[in-house]
């Protein structure tokens, strides 16, 4: 609508693009679109002023612009077919795929047996804040200061654990040596069925692990 004082008044029902138009941190193709065609406008001697209105309240210009707009969405006739794909949309797109094609390939590799069994889903994985120390992965690989592993490489004499109740591997540590029992009631185990899943251990209990 233009007034007489050559003002131009353009009212929407879409509070989100106002505000994107107001974002200058928001370069969008349509925001950056808009808003050269009101610099293209004001410099022609006018006044471009936008304005919200309510949806679907009566207001028949407003009413005009959502028949046009489901028009144009289901008429594949018409010229005006916005088909512009968001850098936003094709970055999480590109995203999903890598993490999928992570996914097969690992599940493939017949590597990191142990790993595996704390990480199965690499999305979960990407979810988790993990500080990475030595212990932390000695613990998620079964590589490092552990018996069963100096064994292996015969660095030691024996796999056994120091509680004498089996070989000091991963699983013992984590669910049957009775020399961290107490940490382990306290912190993670207290409420859980045994045994857990690794993991569900290190997806919920990540912090104490």
């Amino acid at each position: 609508m233009e007034t007489n004082d050559r003002t131009v008044l353009i009212y929407t029902d879409s509070r989100i693009t106002l505000e994107s138009l107001k974002n200058l941190k928001n370069h969008k193709y349509l925001v950056e679109k808009i808003r050269k065609k009101v610099i293209e406008m004001e410099n022609q001697i006018r006044k471009i002023e936008f304005n919200w209105i309510k949806a679907h309240a009566g207001h028949h210009g407003n009413e005009l612009a959502d028949e046009t707009a489901k028009e144009a969405a289901t008429n594949s006739d018409m010229n005006e077919c916005y088909k512009r794909i968001p850098k936003s949309t094709v970055r999480r797109e590109l995203s999903d795929y890598s993490v999928t094609k992570w996914q097969g390939e690992w599940d493939k590799t017949t590597k990191g047996a142990i790993t595996k069994t704390f990480f199965p889903k690499t999305a979960d994985r990407l979810k988790l804040n993990i500080i990475v120390t030595p212990n932390f992965t000695t613990m998620v690989t079964g590589h490092g200061n552990i018996k069963s592993y100096l064994y292996k490489y015969k660095i030691m004499y024996s796999p056994m654990c120091s509680c004498k109740r089996g070989e000091q591997t991963i699983h013992h540590i984590l669910f049957d040596c009775e020399l961290v029992e107490q940490e382990r009631e306290a912190a993670i185990l207290r409420s859980q069925n045994r045994p857990v899943r690794k993991d569900i251990f290190i997806n919920k209990y990540t912090k104490n692990f």
